[in-house]
């Protein structure tokens, strides 16, 4: 009980020890307080929470005997009553709403108007009204017709009038539970900011202060009685509608409804995989002990208490179902004013065969998936056409082994023409055909880079050839000529007449002379290597490729090498060879003779899958090698990369986010040591060692990133596919569930009974006072639970109405057996399963006790809790008699689902016998899933 003393709040609390096997039987049901107290008076229009220290003030003043005078007392003294009435009327007010709130308003009351159907604000105008109803006759009996006096004084005063003139506002305070879930934790959402946890009521009161001796009127003054009504009703109501919440739809009793049916889907499902019983994985009988578990855990959640029958009852109903025994009540012992529960215990139990689904359970926890699915995939020599990997190293072989070569010709020329002084013109020269002299004068050593010369020589080839010169000149000579002149005809007309005269004329002649000219080519011929082992391979993982040239030391002559056997390797002498005898050799004399020739010609192409002449001759080795190292790189990787230990089912409920985590993990420890795995120093120093030790190198460069490329790839197509089957059958929100009800299993749980939490007050921001600020102050606060019926039962009608209170439905959405990924086997990496649970339900009567904060009066018991009821009832105004609105039970209804994967090789789980297959799935159904 709290106690209001200017401005200070003390904490009363009466503390109950009982013991784990008596608790049922002890018969007080509450602790009445014998005194009430002081009330805290706030008597300011300004000052909230933080009263005057009214009672303080009183007493200095009154010891002094000399400021106060006696009809200041005796204002005092009525506005510190009327404070305490309006208290007194507040409180009468809110053990009404908490006995009879109205959930439904009805429309035509008093009290909806402006509240546009919120409950919320009818409740508050119905508080002030039954407040304004209470404060009217108390202030008729005691504050008319000079009723209240004091030393020849008295003080009257007016009603509020009407109860729209009252207002209340709330007063917040956080709870510090003792039990907090790791998820979805209680005074989130609309409550992060606090609870209401009293209401702070103002009534407006015109008062008179009166000389009883000359009956003249002293002080006529409108004052705000503001106080807080100290019953905790808000706070009753505010974790009761969080609970109505959180039990329905998405949200936290859906969650917790989930982790308990996670728990038995993967005791049944596990043992089924390993043994094959239990037949029915999901059964409707365990879903109620599921769903009774869940609504008590969350009633621990919320208000640190659970209802202490529901509890015994879901102990004794849990080994009923589990064991076929009832307990005895004395059997259900508490701990610490708690009930221990274990979702993963009593799912073993639900098997039938407790020892072995634990056992089974924690091997199918630990299962190693490892690369093993992806190095058989890409290793599997009865694919058609060979495994993987014997195509892309017969794809490496002939990429490595070859070679493109060319004759490359460079030449020096000097031309000397023939000496032809004083003829000057050219008047044309022979071809110069055939040489005249061909002979070798140097060789070239074979180049030891790449591209370079693999042989070569240098020639001197002369040519000679006969060229004709003129000498061009000038020779004058008289000669007769014609020219015109103007001239008349016989008849006097103008015309043209000629005349001959003698000019000198000129003619060119030449002179001829013949000269040698003479050309010496000095030719530079070389069988040349344009380039060889030439790669370029798609390393999808990684999204590039393995591209190189020219980059194996002296390709074109054998070299020794030694890998899980002592070998030679021809490399490319045989590319060269056959260009030298087919090309270079019978085409030197033509391209050294070739006078326009200056460049690279004869360019050929060898490989290992070129068409004859072209081919490559690779020996066999050079796959057995490649396939070895291969081998090799696989037993290391089986050796190395195991899934971490925490990466499991229980971790990762939903089988997508398990093969996500799984393919990261997997690929990371491969990462983590694949520099060994590839070990190109062995083959490569900055040039290969060898033809065969670039294949080899290529192909543990290739493999490791396409076993990391076919885990990403295979584990992310099961994954989609799992999480394309959730999204046809769920919501996001299940899937949420999921991962969310693991995170609950993971923690102890229990189901506690009245264990003290304490609240502390906060500013408007949610913000606790600091313990040194004036508003801080906290309290404890215990709660009692009171359910009806103690155990929802889906097989049994409750009262007269007949009514299933609750419904039940699972459907084993892949049928009997699951669905493989992936569905084609190759490679085959998990079964699932998944099963869809809907409920239907409601308390016929849920009922919150404050039971360390009795304040109301009662004549028998001295005093008795505030409490918060939700029920059925029709709802009428104790003011107006008049009907209001309905009181409504907490009912709700949700949709969740469990999944399981189990490995591949045998048959998948899921539901075997009892239900009815349908469109839907394999389906099990309560008795009143299809009634009212």
């Amino acid at each position: 009980m709290k106690i209001f003393i200017t401005g200070q709040v003390v904490t009363c609390q009466s503390e109950e020890i009982m013991s784990g096997k008596a608790f049922l039987k002890n018969d007080t049901a509450r602790v009445p307080f014998a005194v009430i107290g002081v009330f805290l008076i706030i008597v300011s229009l300004i000052v909230s929470m933080n009263l005057t220290r009214l009672d303080i003030k009183m007493a200095k003043t009154m010891s002094t005997g000399i400021e106060v005078t006696a009809p200041d007392t005796a204002l005092q003294y009525a506005k510190a009553d009327l404070a305490r009435a309006v208290n007194y009327a507040g409180m009468d007010a809110l053990k009404t709403l908490g006995e009879t709130p109205v959930i439904k308003p009805d429309n035509t009351s008093e009290y909806y108007r402006g509240t546009y159907g919120d409950p919320y604000l009818f409740s508050l105008n119905r508080a002030k009204a039954m407040t304004n109803n209470t404060l009217n006759y108390y202030i008729q009996s005691n504050y008319e017709y000079d009723t209240f006096t004091y030393r020849g004084f008295s003080v009257n005063a007016d009603p509020p009038g009407s109860w729209e003139k009252i207002t209340i506002r709330p007063v917040k305070m956080k709870l510090n539970r003792t039990i907090t879930p790791p998820v979805l934790a209680p005074g989130g959402g609309r409550f992060e900011k606090g609870y209401q946890t009293y209401w702070v009521i103002s009534a407006p009161l015109n008062l008179h202060l009166k000389d009883l001796e000359t009956g003249s009127e002293l002080v006529n003054e409108t004052i705000t009685v503001e106080t807080v009504i100290t019953t905790r009703y808000p706070l009753l109501k505010d974790l009761t509608d969080e609970y109505g919440e959180r039990v329905n739809g998405t949200n936290a009793v859906m969650t917790e409804t989930t982790a308990f049916a996670t728990a038995y889907t993967w005791a049944g499902g596990y043992l089924q995989y390993s043994k094959g019983t239990p037949k029915n994985i999901v059964n409707n009988s365990h879903l109620a002990l599921i769903l009774n578990g869940a609504l008590l855990l969350d009633q621990g959640f919320v208000f640190n208490s659970a209802d202490p029958a529901s509890i015994v009852e879901y102990a004794r109903e849990t080994a009923y179902t589990l064991t076929n025994k009832k307990r005895k009540y004395e059997e259900v012992a508490l701990d610490n004013g708690s009930l221990k529960i274990d979702p993963q215990k009593d799912a073993f139990n639900s098997t039938g065969n407790s020892s072995e689904a634990e056992e089974t359970f924690n091997r199918a926890k630990s299962h190693d998936y490892n690369a093993t699915p992806i190095t058989d995939y890409l290793n599997n020599e009865s694919r058609p056409g060979g495994s993987i990997v014997y195509q892309e190293i017969m794809n490496i072989i002939p990429q490595v082994y070859s070679t493109r070569l060319a004759t490359g010709v460079a030449r020096q020329i000097t031309e000397t023409p023939g000496e032809h002084e004083g003829y000057e013109s050219d008047a044309g020269a022979e071809d110069w055909g055939e040489p005249d002299t061909m002979r070798p004068i140097g060789t070239i050593p074979r180049d030891t880079y790449v591209p370079g010369n693999l042989e070569g020589e240098i020639w001197e080839v002369t040519w000679t050839r006969q060229h004709l010169w003129r000498h061009y000149y000038i020779v004058y000579y008289s000669c007769e000529k014609t020219r015109s002149y103007d001239c008349t005809d016989s008849e006097g007309n103008p015309s043209t007449c000629t005349e001959t005269y003698i000019d000198t004329c000129s003619r060119t002649e030449f002179n001829e002379m013949a000269t040698t000219d003479k050309r010496v080519d000095i030719v530079s011929i070389t069988l040349k290597a344009l380039e060889n082992s030439k790669v370029e391979i798609p390393l999808e993982f990684k999204k590039s490729y393995l591209s190189s040239k020219n980059d194996i030391e002296k390709p074109y002559g054998p070299a020794e090498v030694t890998y899980f056997s002592s070998r030679t390797d021809p490399n490319l002498e045989e590319a060269f060879l056959k260009y030298r005898d087919g090309f270079y050799v019978p085409n030197k004399n033509a391209n050294i003779k070739n006078m326009g020739l200056n460049g690279d010609t004869d360019i050929q192409y060898y490989s290992g899958n070129a068409p004859v002449p072209f081919m490559v001759e690779v020996p066999d080795w050079v796959y057995l090698e490649s396939r070895l190292a291969v081998n090799n790189i696989t037993n290391s990787i089986s050796r190395d990369v195991h899934l971490d230990p925490e990466i499991n089912y229980t971790r990762y409920p939903v089988p997508s986010d398990f093969l996500n985590a799984t393919r990261d993990n997997l690929i990371m420890k491969i990462e983590r040591n694949e520099t060994g795995y590839i070990n190109k120093p062995e083959y490569f120093y900055g040039k290969y060692k060898s033809a065969s030790a670039k294949v080899i190198s290529a192909t543990r460069e290739w493999y490791v990133d396409e076993v990391k490329h076919q885990i990403w790839d295979k584990f992310s197509n099961g994954s989609g596919l799992i999480n394309e089957k959730i999204r046809g059958n769920f919501s996001v929100e299940v899937t949420d569930a999921n991962r969310n009800a693991s995170k609950l299993l993971s923690e102890g749980m229990v189901l506690p009974f009245g264990v003290p939490m304490r609240a502390f007050h906060v500013d408007e921001n949610g913000k606790v006072y600091a313990p040194e600020e004036l508003e801080a102050w906290n309290e404890s606060v215990t709660l009692a639970i009171n359910q009806e019926p103690d155990y929802l039962d889906p097989n049994v009608q409750y009262g007269d109405e007949k009514l299933y209170i609750l419904k039940l439905r699972n459907t084993n959405l892949m049928t009997e057996f699951g669905l493989p990924i992936l569905p084609t086997f190759d490679p085959w990496i998990m079964t699932v399963n998944a099963w869809e649970i809907n409920v239907e339900g409601e308390f016929v009567k849920f009922e919150v006790q404050d039971v360390d904060n009795e304040v109301h009066p009662n004549p028998i018991f001295g005093h008795d809790a505030q409490v918060y009821v939700r029920k059925f009832e029709i709802i009428k105004d104790p003011v107006s008699e008049s009907y209001i609105g309905n009181n409504l039970p907490i009912n709700f209804n949700f949709t969740t689902g469990t999944f399981i994967a189990v490995p591949p090789g045998k048959t998948g789980v899921g539901d075997r016998e009892g239900g009815i297959l349908t469109t839907l799935g394999y389906v099990e159904k309560s008795k009143g899933w299809n009634k009212g």
